[in-house]
């Protein structure tokens, strides 16, 4: 299954990315992870050193190049055959699991960049490393832009990462309109950073008036901040947090989710859209 994380900037979205990764490799799937982000942190989510995640080489936006207009959409297509973009730019980040980073505008600078290229070209790795690993987790940029542009088009389930305030609410109901808009078969809001039944309580409210449904809640704990400031993975930090054992709950439900496609293909979104 493809899976994209998406939310306000600092909702959160990056850890629940490299943490369901990290829980799916470690259960011996294979994963490929895609950090999409112009400011991208997924490789320390994942377990990698802040050494080790500096000398990450970037994936060159060119590796996809612009193929025919279908329905008013660019399709992309690989520079280079599929086998290669793997051998070149995916990283070893965990057991079971792989990295590849796409970050930097297109001209690298402040001002000068653009990142249309990279939006396109995440699009169509998405697209074209579908058969790569049992699951492939992408880390999309903050905020609705990607979407836009219809960066995730190809993915088929969206974890729309919400807080409990009513800005990040509001943009995590934008956010599952344009997913829907795209034809994303599995649009699903994960409640993150929950502290009491009060902040639940919005969460779920807001969710049933706008038709949003909730994949699973992850409180707001001390010992996935601290991992955070730490520059460490929450599973290495603190394996047995709640915060991580949530995520390997919505794990499970993905996992139910994604059994279900794969016995009836041929049903449509509808036959798994409530699972």
């Amino acid at each position: 299954m493809k899976i994209a994380t998406v939310g306000k900037g600092g909702s959160g979205k990056t850890t629940i990315a490299g943490t369901l990764a990290r829980i799916f490799a470690g259960e011996g799937r294979k994963i490929l992870a895609i950090d999409g982000d112009p400011n991208p942190n997924l490789a320390l989510v994942l377990g990698m050193t802040p050494d080790e995640a500096d000398r990450i080489g970037y994936i060159p936006a060119n590796v996809m190049r612009r193929g025919p207009e279908v329905d008013g959409v660019i399709m992309m297509e690989p520079a280079i055959p599929r086998e290669d973009i793997m051998a070149r730019y995916a990283i070893p980040a965990a057991s079971n699991l792989d990295l590849i980073v796409m970050g930097k505008p297109a001209h690298g600078s402040a001002g000068s960049g653009c990142m249309c290229a990279s939006h396109r070209a995440v699009r169509g790795l998405i697209a074209e490393l579908t058969s790569i690993g049992e699951h492939t987790i992408t880390d999309m940029e903050a905020g609705l832009e990607h979407l836009k542009r219809g960066t995730a088009r190809h993915v088929d389930m969206m974890l729309v990462v919400a807080e409990p305030y009513y800005r990040s609410l509001e943009a995590a109901m934008r956010t599952c309109e344009l997913a829907v808009e795209l034809g994303i078969a599995h649009v699903k809001v994960v409640a993150n950073k929950v502290r009491s039944d009060d902040d639940m309580s919005a969460i779920r409210a807001f969710c049933d008036k706008h038709g949003m449904e909730i994949i699973g809640t992850v409180p707001y704990e001390e010992a996935m901040m601290e991992a955070e400031r730490q520059g460490s993975a929450p599973i290495d930090h603190a394996a047995g947090a709640p915060g991580v054992a949530a995520i390997r709950d919505i794990a499970g439900r993905i996992e139910a989710i994604a059994r279900i496609a794969h016995a009836a293909p041929g049903a449509g979104a509808d036959a798994t859209r409530n699972a």
